[in-house]
C-alpha cells in the first residue's frame, strides 16, 4: 500500500491505494481516480483515432489505394469502414456517453476491432498489394503502442488485447498477409510490453491522484480535490433528485490558541481534529480541509434534519483535547440543495459558510450574556490565564505545549 500519513486506509471507501488486487479490476476505485483514468484513456483513444484516420488518408499515396481500379475493391471499402470508426471515436460518437462513463476503453476497443478486421479480410482482395498489407500492419502496431500509454487495469488491457490475440491465433493456423512487416513476431513481443506499460501508467495515475487528494497534516481531502468531488457528487444528486447537504465547520478561537501556544501545537490540534472528523462521519461522507482551521463536509443523500443529528453527534464531544479538561469546539453552518433551492455547488458552500459565521456570532453573543449574568469571565484571555496558571502549578513549570493523547 502507498503510504499516506494520518489516514485510516481501512475506513475509506474507494481510497486511492495501490494493492496488487487493484491492478486487476476494482469497480470501487475512488471516483477521482476513475475520472482521471477515464479522461486519459478517452484522450488516448482519440489521438489513436487521429493517427489511424491520418494514416488512411496519407498512406494511399504510397500503397496505391487511390488508384481508380481500387475504388470498388474490398480493401477500399474496409478502409472506409475503419475511417468511419476513427471519425466516430474522434467526435465521441462510437459509443453512448453512459457506456463511455462506465467503460472508457470501449472506443479504443472498437478501433482495434476495426483495424484487426481490416488486417484479416484484406488478404481476400485479389487487388491488394504487399504495400497495402504493410499499411495495415503499421496501423495495428501504432494502436498497440497507444495501449502502452493508457492507465489500464489488467482486465481492461486484456479486453483491449482480445482482437489482437484472436488475430494472432488465426495467424498461427493460416498465413496472414502482413506485407513487409513481421507482424506476428513483433506483436508477440510488443503486446505484453504494452500491457505492462499500461499497468505502470495505472500505478502512476494512482500516485498522482493521491498526491493531490490528501492534506498531509490532517488526513482530510484537499480543497481542490473536494471541489472536484463535490461537482461530481452534486451532479449525481441532481440526476437522482435526492438531498445533498454541505456542512461548514470553523474551529472556535483557534487563532488565539495557535498564537498563544505556537504553530506546532496548533498543527497537532488540527491533526487531531482531522482524525476526529474522519472517524466520526459515515464512510460515504467526505471531510475536506477548506483552509486554515476551516473544514467542509459533504453529505450526499442527507437532508437537513438528518445532517443536524449527525453533526450534533460529531461536535458534542469536542474535536480535540486542549488539556486541563478543555476541548476544541467548532461552529457549524449547514445548507441543503433541495430545501434551500440551490442549483450550483459553489452557492451551497457560500450559504453554509454564511450560516457558520451566523452561528459563531450567536455563540459569542450568548457567551457574553452568560458571562455578564453569572459574573464569570469567558473571554479567551481568561481561558489563557487559567491554562497558564494550571501549567505553572505543574512541577518545574513546563512549556506551554503538551503532547496530545
Amino acid at each position: 500500500m502507498l503510504p499516506c500519513s494520518t489516514i485510516d486506509s481501512q475506513r475509506r471507501v474507494g481510497l486511492l491505494r495501490c494493492r496488487y488486487r487493484d491492478f486487476l479490476y476494482t469497480p470501487r476505485h475512488a471516483e477521482i481516480l476513475h475520472l482521471r483514468r477515464k479522461e486519459s484513456i478517452q484522450l488516448t483513444a482519440r489521438f489513436a483515432a487521429i493517427f489511424v484516420f491520418a494514416l488512411l488518408i496519407i498512406i494511399p499515396v504510397w500503397d496505391g489505394v487511390y488508384d481508380a481500379r481500387m475504388w470498388g475493391s474490398q480493401t477500399f471499402m474496409m478502409r472506409l469502414l475503419v475511417a468511419g470508426v476513427s471519425l466516430a471515436v474522434i467526435f465521441n460518437r462510437a459509443v453512448s456517453a453512459r457506456m463511455r462513463r462506465h467503460f472508457p476503453y470501449l472506443p479504443m476497443f472498437m478501433l482495434l476491432l476495426a483495424v484487426c478486421l481490416l488486417s484479416l479480410l484484406a488478404p481476400a482482395d485479389p487487388l491488394a498489394t504487399q504495400r497495402m498489407f504493410s499499411t495495415h500492419s503499421f496501423l495495428l502496431l501504432g494502436l498497440v503502442l497507444m495501449i502502452a500509454i493508457m492507465p489500464l487495469t489488467l482486465v481492461e488491457a486484456g479486453i483491449l488485447s482480445l482482437p489482437i490475440l484472436v488475430l494472432l491465433g488465426i495467424a498461427s493456423q493460416v498465413t496472414l498477409a502482413t506485407g513487409f512487416v513481421a507482424l506476428e513476431m513483433i506483436l508477440a513481443v510488443l503486446l505484453p510490453l504494452a500491457i505492462m506499460s499500461s499497468l505502470v501508467q495505472f500505478y502512476r495515475t494512482i500516485v498522482a491522484a493521491q498526491e493531490v487528494a490528501f492534506d498531509p497534516l490532517t488526513g482530510c481531502f484537499t480543497r481542490a480535490f473536494g471541489l472536484e468531488m463535490m461537482r461530481v457528487t452534486f451532479d449525481n444528486a441532481v440526476r437522482k433528485n435526492v438531498p445533498y447537504t454541505v456542512a461548514f465547520i470553523d474551529l472556535d478561537d483557534f487563532k488565539q490558541i495557535n498564537d498563544r501556544n505556537g504553530h506546532d501545537y496548533g498543527d497537532r490540534i488540527l491533526a487531531e481534529v482531522g482524525k476526529s472528523l474522519i472517524s466520526r462521519f459515515r464512510l460515504s461522507d467526505m471531510v475536506v480541509r477548506w483552509g486554515g482551521e476551516e473544514f467542509l463536509v459533504l453529505l450526499p443523500e442527507v437532508d437537513t434534519a438528518h445532517a443536524e443529528g449527525i453533526l450534533d453527534r460529531v461536535m458534542t464531544p469536542g474535536l480535540a483535547s486542549l488539556g486541563a479538561g478543555k476541548v476544541q469546539r467548532g461552529s457549524v453552518g449547514v445548507a441543503e440543495r433541495l430545501e434551500d433551492a440551490i442549483a450550483m455547488p459553489q452557492n451551497l458552500i457560500d450559504l453554509a459558510d454564511q450560516r457558520m459565521y451566523d452561528a459563531k456570532r450567536r455563540r459569542d453573543h450568548d457567551d457574553m450574556i452568560a458571562g455578564e449574568l453569572s459574573g464569570r469571565k469567558t473571554s479567551v484571555a481568561a481561558d489563557g490565564r487559567a491554562m497558564a496558571a494550571g501549567k505553572s502549578a505543574q512541577p518545574g513549570g513546563g512549556p506551554a505545549n503538551q503532547p496530545l493523547n
